[in-house]
């Protein structure tokens, strides 16, 4: 087991024990509180791709934003369901070498001296439906709080910018079969937003923690700041033999909540 599902199983278990146990002692219900919210942030997002070859891809900042609904259980535990443009992003800078071709009569021939390089920018745009449980605690001025559930996203679009480039040795063009790589010197293919929808699955879905503090500004209007993570579990490329997800999402979001009762 991986450390990011041993630290999920470990929060998730302190998560739900504190929700049961708080349950259990709250013998009479709340007023049932109903509120909406808007909130929206900076995320930090990151792929695993068993296709890289020399570096894995690096890092992209992004954002989420959206509305959500709370409904209130009892007093410390509530349950949200929301809806967020979700916008998430890697880079690509991988170089590839040597360049290498199967013949025709079962061959391999191999050139060193060449190589193809990548410097690629990937947006991916999703709708994310994010259901979660709250266990809040605190003042009447301010509370903290954790937050664990799960999410499902829609991919909206998907491009691409950077280029590629192959290089192939002048001497050793000759001896390839393939005739795109015949061609000696660089070959530089531009890429600017191009669409790549195709490219990817076309859903993902995963889990979400967070660990936040509000600020009670009176009984109707709460201010929030949310840092926290999402794991998905969903291959990200369509190609089912590449092994792909996003592995890692950080998030740091600040909304306002309204309660409507």
């Amino acid at each position: 087991m991986g450390f990011n599902k041993i630290l999920i199983t470990f929060l998730s278990a302190i998560f739900l024990g504190f929700i049961g146990s708080d349950l259990k002692s709250q013998t009479e219900n709340t007023s049932n509180k109903i509120s909406l919210g808007f909130e929206g942030g900076v995320q930090f997002t990151k792929i695993y791709d068993n296709w890289a070859y020399s570096e894995l891809p690096k890092s992209k900042a992004g954002f989420n934003l959206g509305f959500f609904a709370d409904y209130q259980i009892s007093k410390t535990v509530k349950l949200r369901l929301g809806t967020y443009y979700d916008s998430r992003g890697f880079k690509i800078q991988d170089v590839i070498s040597p360049i290498s071709e199967l013949q025709s009569d079962d061959s391999i021939y191999v050139s060193y001296a060449s190589y193809l390089t990548y410097d690629l920018d990937y947006n991916l745009n999703y709708l994310t439906i994010p259901f979660s449980i709250f266990y809040e605690k605190g003042s009447e001025k301010f509370s903290i709080y954790i937050q664990g559930g799960v999410y499902y996203s829609l991919l909206l679009s998907a491009n691409r910018s950077g280029n590629t480039n192959l290089y192939i040795y002048p001497e050793h063009a000759d001896n390839f079969e393939n005739p795109d790589l015949r061609n000696p010197g660089n070959t530089i293919t531009d890429y600017d937003k191009d669409d790549v929808f195709d490219l990817f699955v076309g859903n993902d879905w995963g889990v979400q923690f967070f660990f936040g503090v509000v600020y009670h500004i009176n009984q109707k209007l709460d201010v929030q700041l949310t840092p926290g993570f999402a794991k998905s579990f969903e291959h990200l490329y369509a190609d089912p033999s590449r092994n792909s997800n996003w592995s890692s999402i950080y998030k740091i979001n600040a909304g306002i909540i309204y309660s409507l009762k």
